[in-house]
């Protein structure tokens, strides 16, 4: 729906005409003015859903070929919690019928990220997130009717590559459009009234991306037979500095239910004793389906649990061999762990400059 900045006259006139009516506004957030304060009861219904403190980033880029986040670290990104509320905020009492289609839009204007983490008070059948294949914005279908809706967002702002333009994140609904740079998301709370009974409300802060124990495996892929889908794999096991952990050994399987699974151990390097245990998902592209675009590769991801200790990680990778034709009876693997200690709790130095 195409916006108009409605002015004080076309403003009356929508009062006038009943409460049931779209109020359309623009309200510009950018560097050079200061989002409005959130009143008392607005900050205190925002904070009553509480931030996650650990967020596993192999759950929120589940999908295979989704971004990858080995590459999420702080020396690339600044990681930002970001929370809005729309609809009715304040419980008004008698009940204001004034119902607002929020389909909308969260995005930014460049190589950064925005990733939904949860919804709040979504409905079935009614609120939806729409699902793309863009990892600078995310979007939904809302509709609220004298009650409210949500999302918390994961935003990661590349800092590092390049840009044109400053890179702005845009909150996009059909009554309201917000920009806000990333400096005003290190803290804030905010209110933007779209009509005297309902509003859009931001929480945002900066957080820190701790740094994660991670490191490498390389080994081999056995397929055991012609089926394709049975066989084992084995290699070792590395720190990212390149001392070993252990050997790593496994099989992989093709369900009743067409479930391609893999599971195994990781054992020390001069001793049987198992130190972790990991299992996971596979899927193989099989060349000879398509000569011209099939590459003879497959990719793998899963979890993993050191046994020792309450630790836990997850990892994903890739097989296959480039040789023409590829071998595909005995092909190489490699891929990457990390332990899953992504915390988001904010300390006195998480918004410093």
């Amino acid at each position: 729906m195409k916006k108009h900045v409605i002015t004080a006259v076309a403003f009356f006139m929508l009062l006038l005409a009943g409460c049931g009516e779209k109020q359309v506004d623009i309200v510009d957030s950018a560097n050079d003015q200061m989002p409005p304060d959130a009143p008392a009861k607005v900050v205190q219904l925002l904070d009553s859903f509480s931030n996650p403190e650990v967020i596993y980033l192999d759950e929120v880029f589940a999908a295979p070929g989704d971004f990858d986040y080995f590459g999420i670290n702080d020396s690339i990104y600044d990681a930002y919690l970001v929370k809005f509320l729309w609809g009715s905020l304040f419980n008004s009492d008698p009940p204001v019928n004034a119902a607002f289609s929020w389909d909308g839009t969260l995005s930014v204007n460049g190589p950064s990220i925005v990733r939904a983490l949860t919804t709040i008070d979504f409905e079935d059948g009614e609120d939806s997130l729409v699902p793309d294949n863009h990892p600078w914005g995310e979007q939904w279908v809302s509709f609220t009717d004298n009650e409210f809706d949500g999302i918390l967002f994961l935003v990661l702002y590349d800092k590092v590559t390049p840009t044109f333009a400053p890179q702005i994140l845009t909150f996009d609904t059909e009554p309201i459009q917000l920009e806000f740079d990333f400096h005003q998301l290190i803290q804030l709370y905010a209110f933007y009234e779209v009509h005297p009974a309902y509003g859009v409300a931001i929480s945002a802060q900066r957080v820190r991306l701790a740094h994660c124990r991670e490191g490498y495996l390389n080994g081999h892929w056995n397929r055991g037979d012609s089926s394709e889908f049975t066989g084992t794999f084995q290699g070792l096991w590395f720190y990212a500095g390149g001392d070993t952990v252990g050997i790593y050994t496994g099989q992989f399987w093709k369900t009743n239910d067409a479930a391609q699974l893999l599971q195994g151990t990781v054992s020390g390097l001069y001793t049987d004793q198992v130190i972790a245990e990991f299992r996971g998902n596979w899927g193989f592209d099989d060349y000879r389906l398509c000569p011209l675009c099939g590459s003879g590769h497959g990719w793998f991801r899963g979890n993993f649990k050191f046994l020792n200790s309450d630790e836990t990680g997850h990892f994903r990778g890739e097989f296959g061999d480039y040789s023409i034709p590829p071998n595909d009876r005995n092909m190489p693997m490699h891929g990457k762990w990390r332990l899953n200690c992504m915390n988001l709790n904010v300390d006195d130095n998480a918004g410093a400059e």
